[in-house]
């Protein structure tokens, strides 16, 4: 369920109640007056992503960290952090792509080093061969044109016809954002973990993520994976939000909302079926929820009705809403 959109603003300082596309593309020259909105003062990246250097050079900040960036370098940057551009030449060229993590969320689990991800945020900027450039040009730009009519099919999107075509095109951007994720992730692999800069709250995310690809599908409150390291679940919640903006009520309810979407579409499952895989107490509370989160009834969602006033609501305003559907029966989830 990949959506692809070209934004002339992606980073959005102090807030994240706004119309946000899945995923963003965006060429970057360093011409443009206030490049990124980042050069006055710090903002917030709504976004996980990476910048690809293509020409010129650009000094910059990540949480107060100064890195330094020229032709064949490469930046992971993860939603939540901090970013300032200090200087940048005039014939700086690049691409920034960024996802929101519902979108990254089910490729990341796919990831067979799952802990390695959490090594990059100590050296997320790194210089990379010619082969390894231009392998992950020619991803963006394939991407790029596939995002594109993945865009177009579904505005030419009419129910009675056109659904395998409008799955194929999101199926190709989906697979193909993957690929790409992959390569970034193939630029990182020589690195190893330094523990002086890996700190207690890191790792407490860290465990949390791990713990969550391991259990949401059938545990769904907060308090067991704080328990899981000993801590209370207000103090867990603390670090959590603090660490990567989202509370572990969100994570959980997007772990959730991802898989059940998978399920309906990619699966012949029964509505009931799903509801049990993922551990709701009963059908009707499981239709609640997903309707609460995506406006849909889970059955119209596998028919592919487009979703009602999607731009309108904020998914972080609304997950805790629909996840008290399963805390109703199980205990008040907290965040």
């Amino acid at each position: 369920m990949l959506e692809f959109w070209l934004k002339t603003r992606y980073f959005v300082p102090n807030s994240f109640n706004m119309r946000e596309e899945k995923v963003t593309i965006l060429e970057l020259e360093g011409g443009e007056v206030n490049i990124l909105n980042a050069e006055k003062e710090c903002v917030k990246l709504a976004k996980t992503g990476f910048f690809l250097c293509k020409a010129g050079s650009v000094t910059l900040t990540i949480d107060g960290t100064e890195y330094h960036m020229h032709k064949g370098s490469i930046i992971v940057y993860f939603s939540y952090s901090t970013l300032h551009i200090i200087s940048h030449t005039q014939n700086l060229k690049g691409t920034l792509i960024g996802a929101n993590l519902e979108t990254i969320q089910p490729m990341l689990y796919n990831v067979s080093n799952f802990n390695a991800l959490f090594v990059i945020k100590q050296a997320p900027c790194q210089a990379i061969s010619e082969t390894q450039h231009k392998t992950l040009s020619q991803h963006i730009t394939l991407l790029k044109v596939v995002a594109e009519k993945a865009k177009l099919e579904k505005e030419n999107f009419e129910p009675t016809s056109n659904r395998p075509i409008v799955e194929i095109a999101k199926k190709q951007a989906e697979l193909l954002s993957y690929s790409l994720m992959l390569e970034v992730l193939q630029c990182y692999t020589n690195l190893t973990p330094n523990s002086r800069s890996f700190s207690r709250k890191d790792e407490v995310l860290q465990k949390f993520i791990t713990q969550l690809y391991r259990n949401y599908r059938t545990q769904h409150e907060v308090r067991f994976y704080a328990e899981q390291q000993f801590l209370t679940t207000r103090y867990f919640s603390t670090i959590i939000k603090e660490c990567s903006g989202k509370s572990p009520t969100q994570w959980i309810a997007t772990a959730l909302l991802v898989e059940a979407r998978n399920l309906l579409s990619h699966t012949n499952m029964t509505i009931k079926e799903i509801s049990d895989a993922l551990t709701f107490p009963n059908q009707s509370y499981f239709g609640k929820w997903f309707k609460n989160l995506t406006t849909l009834s889970p059955l119209d969602f596998r028919k592919g009705l487009p979703e009602k006033n999607k731009e309108d609501y904020n998914f972080i305003d609304v997950v805790q809403r629909g996840i008290s559907h399963v805390g109703d029966e199980k205990g008040k989830v907290q965040s």
